[in-house]
């Protein structure tokens, strides 16, 4: 098959350049084609050629979508023009392409955000969100997103979830329509970073800023209060606007594993201090392994401060009981 449309082509060729009045290069068919209008033309899909060049082909495709064009359509065409040319490369269909801006779904927040809170089903404490938010649609060069309609929006109560009929310029004042989804839930606001801190520097107020999330999100490793955050540091580099999670923070190092601390020991009216070298890291609060360097022994201590720890006797259980739960309730 593909020896007879080589075959055929050639003999095209052989009795076109035969022609006397052909004095020029011949045109050659592309593979490939962009166009930017709403109709395809010979100049669109031939090479090098001088006549013809707005002779209609076919409509384009929508923007940002493509078409096959078999060459022997061409072949049909340009008879009927006495329009000349070669297909060297045996090509068999030309794909054309539109060219098209891109837009995201999420690009449709404030269309479809206005029509929401006009039939009052968002507000502060209710948001929505698209079903597929950075999904595509394409408009015509010349056209943008302000030329895009709302045509029609349906809302189930049950499921929160809407579908919205928009209406798309698709080029020479011609129009198409596409459906966006999604749904509209309940939100809290939650602590964020409003810059970038980096691990090992303290937290602040200064530094916490309140971003909505859908409440179905929200898991127990979310952080929902100030308090969790203020004084804490991140454990690596966080993205700011971004919900905090537990995970993400920890207590500042103030006593490092292999340093020396002094060793506290309180009972009563009782009060003895010793040296000894911390066997992890700590922040202010933790419960961490000391070794006393007299007695080589592994102590359970509470740091108090930098490179201070006391130690938790068995009068203390209460005390180191209570601690760890608050220490829990800090870090959950």
């Amino acid at each position: 098959m593909m020896n007879r449309i080589i075959l055929g082509s050639l003999l095209l060729i052989l009795s076109w350049t035969t022609t006397p009045q052909l004095s020029f290069a011949l045109a050659e068919v592309k593979a490939t084609a962009t166009v930017t209008g709403a109709v395809i033309t010979l100049g669109d899909v031939l090479e090098n050629l001088e006549e013809g060049r707005d002779i209609r082909v076919m409509d384009s495709p929508a923007p940002g979508e493509k078409i096959s064009i078999p060459t022997r359509y061409l072949v049909t065409l340009t008879r009927q023009h006495n329009i000349y040319w070669q297909n060297s490369r045996a090509v068999r269909r030309i794909i054309v392409t539109r060219k098209g801006k891109s837009i995201r779904h999420k690009d449709l927040k404030s269309l479809i955000g206005r029509e929401l809170s006009a039939r009052k089903l968002t507000d502060r404490q209710t948001k929505f969100y698209f079903t597929s938010r950075n999904a595509r649609l394409y408009l015509p060069e010349d056209s943008s997103i302000d030329d895009i309609t709302l045509e029609d929006l349906s809302f189930d109560q049950k499921s929160r979830k809407f579908s919205a009929l928009i209406s798309l310029p698709a080029g020479n004042g011609s129009h198409t329509t596409a459906i966006v989804r999604g749904r509209t839930q309940a939100i809290s606001y939650v602590p964020a970073l409003n810059k970038s801190i980096l691990p090992g520097q303290e937290i602040t107020e200064k530094d916490i800023t309140w971003v909505a999330m859908p409440n179905l999100h929200i898991g127990r490793n979310i952080i929902r209060r100030k308090d969790q955050v203020v004084g804490l540091t991140p454990r690596r580099q966080l993205n700011d606007k971004t919900p905090l999670k537990l995970s993400d923070l920890k207590r500042p190092v103030i006593v490092s594993r292999g340093k020396m601390v002094s060793i506290i020991y309180r009972s009563g009216k009782i009060s003895l201090t010793a040296l000894g070298k911390a066997a992890e890291n700590g922040g202010q609060g933790d419960i961490i392994r000391v070794i006393n360097s007299k007695s080589h022994k592994n102590i359970d201590a509470m740091v108090i401060g930098p490179g201070r720890v006391q130690v938790l006797t068995a009068r203390s259980n209460l005390v180191r009981s209570n601690l760890a739960r608050n220490n829990l309730a800090q870090l959950n």
